[in-house]
C-alpha cells in the first residue's frame, strides 16, 4: 500500500517503482539497471514507511556506498518530506556508508572492545604506511632475499601482505587454521597477521576490515545485539553488488529479527572486486534469505534510446554462465523511457582503423569535425574511455590529437613520477631539503637510480623556474629557513 500523498505528488512512478515503494515487510531485492531511478525509489519507499507509521526516522537505516551519495540521499529525503507534508524530525534518520554506521556503533560500545578513547581508523594509504612503520615487527627480515619467501622489495611485500590481511579479516578466516596449514608461506602470513593485529590494537588503530570485524564481534553479544537491533526496524542498502562477505554478515545480523532488509544494486555494475567486494552477495541474495521478493527496475530514464538498445544488445551478447551452468547475471532487458523524446542524431556509431595509428587518426578527425561544426563548444566536452590509460593503450590517440593541435588531458598515461608537475615538486623538495650534490652523502645501490631521477627533476625545475621567477624566490626563502 502506498500513502496517498506520495501517489498525488509522484504520479509518474512506474509499476516496478510502485512495487518497491509499497513493499513494507520481509526481504526485498531490487535489481536496478542504469538510469532506472533506484535512488528515487529508495527515497519514496523510506518516506512511505514513515507516512504509514511503520517506522519512525530513528528506526530506519539506509546505507549507501559513498559519503557523497549519503548526503545526496539525505537531501532528497528532506525534499520529499516537504513535498508530501511530512512534519516529523528527520535528524534521527540514519543515512551513511556501512563504514560510517560501523564506526558509530564502535564509538557507542568502545568499552566492550580492545580500543581506547579516540581510536583512529586507517584508510587505504595510511594502512600501508602503518605496515611500513611496523615492518620489522610484522614482516621481519628477508630470507634468501625474499620477504616471507615471496616478495623481493619492501614495498611489494607491504602491498602483498595488506591484501592477505584484509582477506583474512573480511572473510572471517580463523588465523589459527591458517597457521596450522602445511604451506610454509601461509604459516608466515598467519604469523604476520597476528603481529599486525597486535600492532594495530597497541596503537589504538583500526583498518576498515577490522572496524567491521569488531562490529561483527559486538553483535555476537546478546545484550549489545538486543540494544542495537531492537531499535532498527528497516535496513536499506544501495550498491549491494559492491559489498563484501563481512558486510553481508553484519546486515543479516541487524535484520535477524525483523527480516526487513532491502538491498538495491546491479550485478552489471560490480566495480570493486579488487577491494574484496563479491558480486555473489547480490546474485545469491534470494537463496540466502527466506521469502525474498525480487523487483527489477529496467527502464532507463537517462540515456538516448539508441544508447540503451546498444548497451542491452552488448550485455546480452556475452555468455554469463560458468562451466557448471551457473549464471552470473540476472535475466533482464533494459528498455528506454517510452514517454521520452529521443532526437534523431547518431548517438551510437563505430570508429575503426587498419592499425592503432589509423584508429587514433580517425578519432582525432571526429573530434575536429565535432568542434568545427559546433556540435561541441569545447574539447573538454569529449571523454575517451579506455581499458587502461597507460601509455601503451592511449599513446596513438594522444599523438593523433597532438598532430591536430587538440589538447588532451591524460595525467596517468605515464608512470606517476614521470608527470611534469610531479617532477617539479620533487625538484622543489630536493632543493629545499638539500638532497643534491654532497648533501646526499654516500649514495649506493638502488638509491643511485633515485639520485639520477632527482637530478633530472632539478634540471627541469631550473629550466622552468630560474632567475627572478616567483618560485625561485620562494625556494630561496624556504631553503634558508631549513638551513
Amino acid at each position: 500500500m502506498i500513502a496517498t500523498p506520495l501517489i498525488q505528488k509522484f504520479s509518474a512512478i512506474n509499476d516496478a517503482q510502485k512495487a518497491i515503494i509499497a513493499h513494507s515487510d520481509g526481504p526485498l531485492l531490487v535489481i536496478a539497471g542504469p538510469g532506472s531511478g533506484k535512488t528515487f525509489s529508495l527515497v519514496l519507499r523510506a518516506m512511505n514507511l514513515l507516512l504509514q507509521g511503520k517506522a519512525s526516522p530513528r528506526e530506519l537505516v539506509i546505507c549507501t556506498f559513498t559519503e557523497k551519495a549519503a548526503f545526496e540521499l539525505r537531501d532528497r529525503m528532506s525534499s520529499a518530506a516537504r513535498e508530501v507534508g511530512y512534519k516529523k524530525d528527520l535528524s534521527e534518520l540514519r543515512v551513511s556508508t556501512i563504514h560510517g554506521f560501523c564506526n558509530r556503533l564502535l564509538e557507542l560500545h568502545r568499552h566492550r572492545t580492545v580500543l581506547g578513547n579516540n581510536f583512529e581508523v586507517l584508510d587505504e594509504l595510511t594502512q600501508l604506511l602503518f605496515i611500513f612503520d611496523h615492518f620489522d615487527h610484522i614482516v621481519g627480515e628477508p630470507i634468501d632475499d625474499k620477504f616471507l619467501g615471496k616478495w623481493s622489495t619492501k614495498w611489494t611485500a607491504i602491498q602483498g601482505v595488506r591484501g592477505y590481511f584484509d582477506k583474512i579479516t573480511e572473510e572471517l578466516v580463523d588465523s589459527t587454521s591458517v597457521a596450522a596449514s602445511a604451506d610454509p608461506f601461509l604459516q608466515s602470513i598467519a604469523r604476520a597477521y597476528r603481529a599486525y593485529e597486535e600492532a594495530l590494537f597497541e596503537n589504538n588503530r583500526l583498518d576498515f576490515a577490522h572496524q567491521q570485524k569488531l562490529v561483527y564481534d559486538l553483535l555476537q553479544d546478546a545484550d549489545i545485539f538486543e540494544s542495537v537491533a531492537s531499535r532498527i526496524k528497516y535496513v536499506m542498502v544501495d550498491e549491494y553488488q559492491d559489498t563484501n562477505y563481512i558486510q553481508e554478515r553484519i546486515l543479516f545480523l541487524l535484520t535477524n529479527s525483523s527480516h526487513n532488509l532491502c538491498v538495491v544494486g546491479d550485478e552489471d555494475q560490480s566495480l570493486y572486486r579488487f577491494r574484496g567486494a563479491t558480486v555473489r552477495n547480490i546474485l545469491e541474495f534470494p537463496s540466502r534469505v527466506e521469502n525474498c521478493t525480487t523487483v527489477k527496475l529496467t527502464t532507463n530514464y537517462r540515456s538516448h534510446e539508441r544508447i540503451v538498445r546498444a548497451y542491452d544488445r552488448w550485455m546480452a551478447s556475452a555468455n554469463w554462465r560458468d562451466r557448471n551452468g551457473t549464471s552470473y547475471r540476472y535475466d533482464k532487458t533494459i528498455e528506454p523511457d517510452p514517454k521520452a523524446e529521443h532526437p534523431d542524431y547518431p548517438s551510437v556509431f563505430r570508429i575503426w582503423g587498419r592499425d592503432a595509428r589509423d584508429e587514433g587518426g580517425r578519432f582525432a578527425e571526429l573530434v575536429e569535425f565535432l568542434k568545427d561544426k559546433n556540435v561541441i563548444e569545447d574539447y573538454s566536452q569529449i571523454a575517451l574511455l579506455l581499458h587502461s590509460v597507460r601509455l601503451d593503450h592511449c599513446e596513438h590517440f594522444l599523438r593523433a590529437l597532438d598532430r591536430k593541435g587538440i589538447p588532451a588531458f591524460c595525467p596517468r598515461a605515464r608512470a606517476y613520477f614521470d608527470n611534469e608537475e610531479v617532477q617539479l615538486m620533487v625538484g622543489c623538495l630536493a632543493l629545499i631539503f638539500g638532497y643534491h650534490g654532497d648533501g646526499r652523502g654516500n649514495v649506493g645501490g638502488a638509491l643511485i637510480e633515485l639520485g639520477r631521477y632527482v637530478d633530472d627533476c632539478l634540471i627541469e625545475l631550473g629550466r622552468q623556474c630560474s632567475g627572478n621567477h616567483p618560485m625561485a624566490k620562494l625556494l630561496r626563502i624556504l631553503t634558508e629557513e631549513i638551513q
